[in-house]
């Protein structure tokens, strides 16, 4: 084994996984990374133009918002449809650029979604447990993302550099990684496991730890009848925020979590490459790390009342529906919290308007006849 090529054999093992050979388990996979692609592409370029056209959703958490979305699209571009052709055509057809570009641009792109997630959970944290200090104001939000894509390019920089084409005994080129020694892809791997994902996600579970029990501590205290119901619709809405944003990052956790663990054992116990479904396994844990990119407008839709209103603008078949099918605990709260003096607009328990006119109208009659009823009894007492 050469020593500039000391993982083109391991590729090759893993090209010639049985899994790859079956029609069937084709076909799947293609379906599933084209409904991935487009869905992810769309959903994501949506979330981007409702932030982007609209001054009233220029705020801190919606500007890293936009920048996940930016990062799901890079990840969609680069990762969804060449690494799936790559496997099943069993060489690399695509030229040397885009071997060095396809896998630097999907080490950018986990990166730049792990930061920004760790950048929300941090701006939360001070917003929440820290209300009087002065927010992060949004021109520094926008140095913190220039920042993180520049971290992001140098953290993944060796990736790229050391990814080249390399011969297969049978002649045709493999995109590889060609490090000059084991250790350095070792390292290096390992490096980027903590860096991409155990580090951040540390600082995020403790930042909405403690939002979770600040939150839990305000729901405990009673304030007066008079603030009480605008306090806790504050909390309310609060609470939803921090439900959207904690859901994001465990998406991001599940989605990259096999992969990861994939990563790790293929780097640190050699013999794994032999086993005779570890392809297989690649193709699952990569296809669950690239639907990451598509779920998080569906949760923004459903749990932000701002992006569904944007989307229902950009989109008007979504206001086709009507609005009593929707009236459930999470949009009554969504709407102020109706209660029964005050119900919902569209999904009102009152009767029909000619009903109550009707019920009016008879109960203005029933009193009239009443009074003049009484009126004519007085009148004959005193005729008589």
């Amino acid at each position: 084994m050469d020593e500039n090529n000391y993982t083109f054999p391991e590729m090759e093992n893993m090209m010639q996984d049985v899994i790859t050979s079956i029609p069937a388990v084709k076909a799947f996979f293609y379906c599933l990374y084209i409904t991935i692609f487009a869905t992810g592409i769309c959903g994501n370029v949506l979330v981007c133009y409702v932030v982007f056209r609209n001054k009233s959703m220029h705020t801190v958490t919606n500007i890293f918002i936009a920048n996940l979305a930016l990062s799901d699209i890079l990840l969609c571009t680069f990762a969804v449809p060449f690494t799936p052709l790559y496997l099943f055509m069993h060489e690399w057809v695509f030229g040397a650029i885009l071997c060095h570009l396809v896998p630097y641009a999907q080490g950018v792109s986990v990166y730049i979604s792990a930061f920004t997630l760790m950048s929300i959970a941090i701006d939360r944290f001070f917003v929440i447990i820290h209300p009087f200090k002065p927010r992060l104001q949004l021109k520094y939000s926008l140095l913190i993302i220039v920042f993180i894509w520049v971290a992001a390019g140098l953290l993944t920089l060796p990736y790229g550099i050391f990814m080249d084409l390399v011969p297969g005994k049978d002649g045709r080129p493999y995109c590889d990684e060609g490090w000059p020694h084991d250790s350095f892809r070792k390292a290096f791997g390992f490096t980027t496991s903590v860096m991409q994902f155990v580090i951040p996600f540390l600082i995020i579970t403790y930042c909405y730890f403690r939002v979770c029990c600040k939150l839990r501590d305000r729901a405990r205290f009673k304030p007066g009848a008079n603030s009480q119901r605008k306090m806790e619709m504050e909390w309310e809405r609060t609470r939803r925020l921090n439900r959207m944003l904690i859901s994001m990052v465990l998406i991001f956790g599940v989605s990259w979590l096999p992969l990861n663990v994939h990563n790790l054992v293929v780097d640190f116990y050699i013999p794994a490459s032999s086993w005779a479904y570890l392809n297989g396994f690649f193709f699952l844990s990569h296809a669950i790390a690239m639907s990451s990119t598509c779920y998080n407008p569906f949760l923004y839709a459903w749990l932000n009342e701002n992006f569904r209103k944007e989307f229902k603008t950009v989109l008007p078949f979504l206001n086709e529906s009507r609005v009593c099918q929707f009236c459930d605990a999470t949009r009554a709260r969504e709407e102020n919290e109706p209660d029964e003096e005050n119900p919902q607009p569209g999904c009102s328990s009152q009767p029909p308007v000619e009903h109550r006119e009707r019920a009016t109208s008879v109960k203005y009659f029933t009193e009239t006849d009443s009074v003049r009823m009484k009126i004519n009894q007085k009148d004959m007492g005193t005729a008589v």
